[in-house]
């Protein structure tokens, strides 16, 4: 029963990693694939952004996304009846900031913990999800 239940523990992480594999490499064609968008479809599939500037002739739009939590404990046994356990969280976000030059989509930016070492930019497709085609 117990190599039945560590086989299927072990199942839920690769399967976990492979669908955060698939939002980094969702995130990084993103960014060459929404170049040339206009601005009214951007708002349309990606909502409003939580900033927006201009300077001189180009626009910033920078949308905010993600959320997850990555967290890690290690436990120390003090003595045959007490261990203690420590615990770290890291909150992973993506700001993603879309520039516009005359309502069109020139270039795509990330900013923030957007994942890990293998899935960078994978909080990021949760902005450029719905913009992207199937």
């Amino acid at each position: 029963m117990r190599k039945l239940t560590i086989l299927a523990a072990m199942t839920l992480l690769a399967i976990a990693g492979c669908a955060r594999q698939e939002r980094a490499e969702m995130a990084t064609r993103a960014q060459s694939e929404l170049v040339g968008m206009s601005k009214k479809d951007l708002l349309s599939c990606a909502g409003v952004p939580q900033r927006q500037d201009r300077v001189d002739d180009l626009e910033f739009l920078t949308f905010v996304g993600g959320g997850d939590s990555v967290g890690s404990a290690v436990v120390t046994q003090t003595s045959p009846s007490t261990a203690v356990a420590t615990g770290r969280t890291n909150r992973r976000y993506c700001e993603a900031t879309f520039v516009l030059k005359d309502s069109v989509v020139q270039r795509v930016n990330y900013q923030g913990r957007t994942g890990g070492l293998l899935t960078k930019g994978e909080q990021c497709a949760f902005i450029v999800e719905n913009c992207m085609k199937p």
